[in-house]
Order: C-alpha cells, then structure tokens, then sequence
C-alpha cells in the first residue's frame, strides 16, 4: 500500500477512517475478484488467489497502524481488556466485511511484549481455495511488521576509563568490540548502542533499566572493529557503565559486561547572574536578565553565584567589563576590556558575590566573566558562552 494513516491519539474518529480506509481496499479487491470469478475458467482460482493474499497482506499492514493507536506507541497493553476497544473494533469491522464476500478472517494468539515494545498475533484468511495463516510481529511505536526477530551479538568486553585530556567537562572514554546485525554475522553492523550508568553494580536488565541513560550512539561499525567513544557531562564520582545493542528492526542484545570509572573534571559554572540599577524603581529589568537597562546616574550591583562540582578546586573568577560609549563608532572588537574584579576562593558553593563599582551610569557597558580552577587541567569556562564575542550589557535608557 502506498498510503498509510498515521494518528496521533486513540479517538473513535480516528478508528472509523482507519477501518474505513482498509475496507475501501478490501471490497475493491474483492469486487475484482468476483467479477474475475464470474468470467474465466481455471485461471480465475490462481487470480482469486492472488488477490486473496493481496487482501491479507492489506490487513496485515493495516492491523499494525491500529495497534499503534491502540497502545499509545507501545506505552500501553494493546490487547489488555480495558485497552482494547480500537482492536475489537478493527477485528469485528474486517471479519464482517470479509465474511460477507464468502471469505475467512480470524485473528488469535494476541501478545504484548513491553520490553520491546511489540505485539504480536495470529491471522488466519481464506478464500476457500487456499489458507493465509501467519503470526505477525509488530513494532508498536511505528505501526510496522518485523520481519527480522534475531537479536545482535552481545558485547563482552566493555572497559571503561578516565577521559586523559583536558577538553570537555564529566568525560569518559568507552572501547568495545563492535558485534554483528544478526548475532555475529561477519561483515555486518547494528544500528546503534544504548548505553547507561549507575553508581551501583548493574548485573541484569532490571539494572540496566534503572540506571541513567546516557543515551544512544550511532555511527556503528562493522562486527569486529574496535570501538573508542566517549560519553560527556558525568558528575564526579565512580559509576558503572553498561551498553545495549539494538539492530534496524528494534532487537535489542543482552546488556553488556559492566566497567566502571571516573570521569574527568568539570570547569567551574557560574549561575544566577543579576544585574540590579539599585537607585531605580525602573522596572523593565526582569525581562532581560542578566542584561539590564537602566537609567542615567543608576548605581548598578552585578550578582552571581559559583559551583565546581570537583569540589575540591579552588576557583577564580573575573569579571570583563568594558565601556561600550567609548568606542568607535561602529566597532564591535573585543578590544578595551579590562579586569573590573577579581575573586580567588575555595568555598564558594552558597556565597553570592557581587560587584558594586558601576555607579551613578551615564554610560553603557558590557561584560563577561572568565572562570579557572587549579586543577591539573586548569579547567577555564567562560560565560556568557563565546565571551569576549558574545557578552552582556548594560545599556543607558534614559
């Protein structure tokens, strides 16, 4: 079938068009095999046949769409008693239109697998000549058959360790051997890793589901070939690691051995920047925190406060600032900036800072702040993001 109709939530509406769309093609179908039945000797069995099948494969198809609907994209038991209006619908409305046209049509065995998210069931149809009977497995989150049921290889040889540069912030590197499509097919891959983590032993599947997904990676390589990847933003502590493999169809693998590690430390963050014009009730300052407008001759405070989630690092924070009136006309470079503050501290957690030395404006400035720890790495951050080419402001309203 070319045209398929996908919805987005279980209404009657939804279900009636569904079961009338299939029906459309079934009784045109039908009605072409009739005509042919009424006008051809021998050759009418085989062509009743054939669009016999063509018929069964519509339903089959079709039926996957229902079960979607029906269980909310796999969230949901399709076949549970208080979830299966759409299905009996759908069943009833086709049995009654294939009946009525001298044909067969049951369908039995129905199972819902929610690890999978799949269902499964049973369809039997005939034309009296021959019997189309096939269990089908669907994937319920897109509606689709699964013609591939073999899982992919499992991992076995995970390792995890501490990401060894300095780039990026919580990073743990990952190797593994990379396994085949369908368990350990030679020159084949999967489609993609699942991978989790947790700070306690993950021994079973119940554990992998517990702990945090990381997320999915992509890209896989051939079985075989040695995988290096690298998983980032991991707060500080030891966490074990695990990963699923998943092929095109949706199979997913047994878990994976599991490593655990450390990851690599985190450049110092600064949050809750403010900008306060403490001499004004102009109030037009909320909505563009940390930038501010205010008026001439506002003593302006600049808040914030720090984290390094290492902890044990101490921090140093400068504040950028520069006087924006005074620069030429139409120039944006990141020249004139000079240090108006500077902070050194190791307890820094709950402690607002604040910067008071921009009073009684008459002009507009600009600033940033520029973070550095002592770790080995001397991890630095700047904010805003991008800073000294991206920045915020202070601009004279009035």
């Amino acid at each position: 079938m070319k045209d398929k109709v996908f919805f987005k939530s279980d209404t009657s509406a939804q279900i009636i068009i569904l079961s009338g769309f299939v029906i459309a093609i079934i009784v045109l179908g039908m009605g072409t095999v009739l005509y042919s039945a009424a006008n051809s000797g021998q050759q009418t069995s085989i062509l009743q046949s054939d669009r016999a099948y063509n018929i069964f494969e519509n339903i089959r198809e079709e039926y996957g769409i229902a079960l979607m609907v029906s269980s909310e994209k796999g969230e949901i038991d399709p076949f549970n008693v208080s979830n299966t209006t759409i299905i009996l619908e759908f069943e009833d409305r086709m049995k009654t239109i294939v009946e009525s046209h001298g044909f067969v049509l049951n369908f039995t065995r129905h199972e819902y697998f929610s690890d999978r998210k799949r269902g499964s069931v049973n369809i039997l149809f005939t034309d009296g000549k021959k019997v189309f009977n096939d269990t089908v497995i669907y994937c319920l989150v897109t509606g689709r058959i699964i013609y591939d049921t073999i899982s992919p290889g499992n991992i076995t040889d995970l390792e995890a360790g501490t990401y060894p540069w300095c780039e990026g912030d919580g990073v743990v590197w990952l190797n593994w051997t990379a396994v085949g499509d369908d368990d350990y097919d030679d020159d084949t891959s999967a489609d993609k890793y699942e991978v989790r983590y947790s700070n306690s032993l993950i021994e079973n599947l119940a554990d992998f589901e517990n702990a945090t997904l990381w997320g999915f990676l992509y890209g896989v390589l051939k079985n075989g070939s040695e995988e290096n990847r690298f998983v980032y933003d991991i707060d500080p502590g030891t966490w074990h690691f695990a990963i699923r493999v998943y092929d095109e169809a949706g199979n997913p693998s047994n878990i994976s051995n599991t490593n655990h590690t450390e990851p690599s430390g985190w450049a110092p963050e600064i949050y809750n920047i403010t900008a306060n014009n403490e001499t004004s009730t102009f109030t037009k300052d909320d909505l563009y925190q940390p930038n501010l407008f205010a008026k001439k001759g506002d003593n302006v405070t600049i808040q914030f406060q720090v984290i390094d989630r290492d902890e044990d690092d101490n921090v140093t924070i400068s504040l950028m600032v520069r006087n924006r009136t005074l620069l030429p006309s139409g120039s944006w470079d990141n020249g004139d900036w000079f240090e108006g503050h500077n902070w050194s501290m190791s307890n820094y957690s709950d402690e607002i800072l604040s910067y008071h030395n921009i009073t009684e404006i008459n002009e507009s400035w600009d600033y940033y702040f520029n973070l550095t720890d002592n770790s080995s790495c001397e991890k630095i951050r700047s904010d805003p993001l991008g800073a000294p080419g991206y920045y915020y402001w202070i601009e004279k309203f009035i």
